[in-house]
């Protein structure tokens, strides 16, 4: 099989291993009866699961068969919130940097990754904002835990995302 679909298939483990270390720290930050984090968190295990579903419907499609691997155990000890909130954006600007390096062998080596792929490129510039944000403002308020139950409160107004149609990424 070709390589760029090997690093696809890596990729879409990594995804579900994204939901994991989410829904680890989803469970932290329910342990600290932060509701809208918890929730924003928990939609973002749904967002990685659907993107790798979505990578996995897509090899299927070209009739590469996927492969699953373990997933390893993430980290679930964190000191504070805004530890949990810049850990999930260093682990975002890995994504990134694997999603392009697909890209770029795609680019290469296959037009049709290279052109499902370019849905995730696009997704993970707004994935990044989004922690570059919340890092900022957890950073701006300290441990003013008023300042944190307000953003809490505006996290718990995220809506699920919808999940982009394979056929047409």
């Amino acid at each position: 099989m070709s390589e760029v679909l090997e690093l696809l298939n890596e990729q879409m483990n990594f995804e579900f291993e994204s939901a994991y270390i989410y829904k680890a720290m989803s469970a932290f930050t329910d342990d600290l009866d932060l509701d809208g984090f918890t929730k924003w968190l928990d939609i973002q295990v749904e967002e990685e699961v659907m993107h790798g579903e979505g990578m996995r419907k897509f090899l299927q499609s070209v009739g590469y068969k996927p492969h699953y691997k373990a997933i390893p155990e993430p980290k679930d000890d964190y000191r504070s919130i805004l530890e949990v909130i810049k850990t999930a954006l260093e682990h975002e600007k890995e994504v990134t940097k694997r999603i392009t390096e697909i890209a770029d062998k795609a680019r290469e080596q296959d037009a049709r990754v290279f052109s499902f792929i370019q849905w995730y490129i696009d997704e993970q510039v707004e994935e990044e904002e989004n922690f570059t944000k919340m890092v900022s403002r957890l950073e701006r308020v300290g441990d003013d835990w008023h300042s944190i139950y307000m953003l809490d409160q505006e996290l718990s107004q995220r809506q699920p995302a919808q999940a982009p149609d394979v056929a047409n990424v």
